[in-house]
């Protein structure tokens, strides 16, 4: 028996195993792999290259959002890019860069031709949009595109556009532009509205075409830049005809362009409807399952061949996972392999792999709210990164099937693609206490013989895998043949 968690390539025997605790130790790699390789075959230790089925289709979206506020100026921005591309991002989403209204929030939008002076501190906006095309450059040339954040629903109450055109925005009963809002169980009343935005009128305004143009050219002065991904922001709120004008005429320029919805929390009708309105990909919940209620898996069933979904453990609109489970490293690693692996696209935000606990503000967060590391999860994202771009299964919204473990303590799933070509086993201990599950009945069960356990975190396994142990919040993801 040996201690085995994912962070490196090894093949050997019948087995693809990813390797963490003796990764450094040439007495692991001697005694344990080489004896097991066949001689025709070699030990391979690092990232995977791109296999040839995703040469075939667009990347596997890994994104890393660096949230700009934190870091200042944008020269301080390219050391974190690189090291988001050693982990195996290759989108850079960077929240709103433009000016900000009277509140200072990032969403809050006084100027969309303008940049914000604190990431930009450039005299005129052509020399801010010479640095911002410096940097989608620079991030090109070390592998990652750059994603910005599109917020077309509303803008600062005091954006010009309030008394140039009015008729642009909702009104009240009584003539007054209407502050946007949402549902809040901790506000009075269980509504929150935000007292610092204008909601824009994007369905029915009196001047609707100008308005439509206007997001065009915001769109078109990022594509100038060279950016070629979109989050489209709060994107349900917005009508698909808006989202198809734009996405259309952005493809038409650059075939290659992405757009990226938004779309937590709206119907799942809808959430169709934006990936039929042109988004490639739209964001799931993923992040708030228990890997015990039904709903989660329902999403997933009914979204089958209908979308390509983003998954997260954190994002700058949540709290920090490691404030949330008290910096539970075995706890940490088995959300964000689940994250990566569920769906088509995995997103994280900058400290997420060093444990940072504070949850990043849109007003308040400046660069000396950078926390140093209170544990290092690069190589471990690595890995899981490359485990995800080495196996179609585990890279694609496809079929998902809960199945009986034999311990209702763990939770197992079946991935199968959509051609049904691949199928994949992921099991999670969801207990703080070890388990033990009778592996060899389970996939005989699964009629998937032979089997290759493809990574695992905080398992140990049995030399002939009959039984298999998973430590407290272990995780392990198998590739069934």
């Amino acid at each position: 028996m040996f201690g085995l968690s994912a962070v490196c390539g090894a093949e050997f025997g019948e087995f693809t195993v990813l390797v963490e605790n003796y990764r450094n130790s040439p007495y692991f790699i001697r005694r344990f792999l080489l004896p097991l390789a066949p001689a025709r075959r070699m030990c391979r230790v690092g990232v995977l290259s791109i296999p040839p089925w995703e040469k075939r289709m667009r990347p596997i979206p890994f994104i890393y959002n660096i949230f700009p506020p934190l870091l200042g100026e944008v020269d301080r921005w390219l050391d974190h890019v690189g090291r988001a591309v050693e982990m195996g991002f290759n989108w850079i989403f960077i929240n709103p860069i433009h000016l900000t209204g009277a509140s200072g929030s990032l969403y809050a939008i006084r100027d969309y031709f303008h940049f914000n002076p604190a990431f930009f501190p450039f005299d005129s906006f052509d020399a801010q949009k010479a640095r911002l095309t410096r940097f989608v450059s620079e991030c090109r040339e070390m592998g990652a595109e750059v994603m910005v954040d599109l917020v077309i629903n509303h803008t600062a109450y005091d954006n010009p556009l309030t008394r140039d055109h009015r008729n642009w925005y909702k009104l009240n009963s009584d003539g007054s532009i209407k502050n946007p809002g949402a549902k809040d169980d901790a506000a009075p009343g269980g509504y929150v509205v935000w007292g610092d935005l204008n909601e824009i009128d994007n369905e029915h305004s009196s001047d609707r075409n100008n308005l439509w143009e206007y997001w065009w050219q915001v769109v078109e002065m990022y594509l100038s830049c060279g950016v070629r991904g979109f989050r489209a922001d709060a994107a349900y709120q917005i009508p698909n005809d808006l989202w198809r004008m734009l996405i259309g005429r952005a493809r038409e320029k650059h075939p290659e362009v992405q757009f990226f919805a938004e779309s937590l929390g709206c119907p799942m009708e809808q959430t169709i409807g934006l990936a039929q309105a042109g988004h490639d990909f739209v964001f799931n919940s993923g992040k708030w399952w228990d890997y015990r209620q039904d709903w989660f898996i329902d999403q997933l069933r009914m979204g089958e061949g209908k979308f390509r979904s983003i998954c997260f453990p954190e994002s700058h609109d949540t709290e920090r996972l490691a404030s949330e489970w008290g910096r539970d490293l075995e706890r940490i690693k088995q959300h964000y392999m689940f994250t990566t692996l569920i769906s088509s696209g995995v997103l994280i935000t900058l400290g997420f792999e060093y444990g940072f606990m504070k949850k990043p503000h849109v007003v308040q967060t400046r660069p000396h709210d950078y926390e140093g590391a209170n544990y290092d999860l690069t190589d471990y994202i690595r890995e899981v990164n490359s485990l995800k771009r080495g196996h179609r299964v585990f890279a694609e919204d496809n079929r998902v099937e809960r199945i009986d473990a034999g311990d209702d303590g763990v939770l197992a799933l079946r991935k199968t693609t959509l051609d049904n070509r691949e199928s994949g086993l992921l099991l999670f201990n969801r207990t703080g206490d070890q388990r033990t599950i009778h592996l060899g009945d389970l996939i005989g069960r699964l009629h998937a013989s032979p089997y290759k356990p493809t990574s695992a975190a905080n398992v140990r396994l049995p030399d002939r895998a009959e039984r298999l142990k998973l430590n407290r919040y272990g995780a392990v993801a198998f590739r069934l043949y």
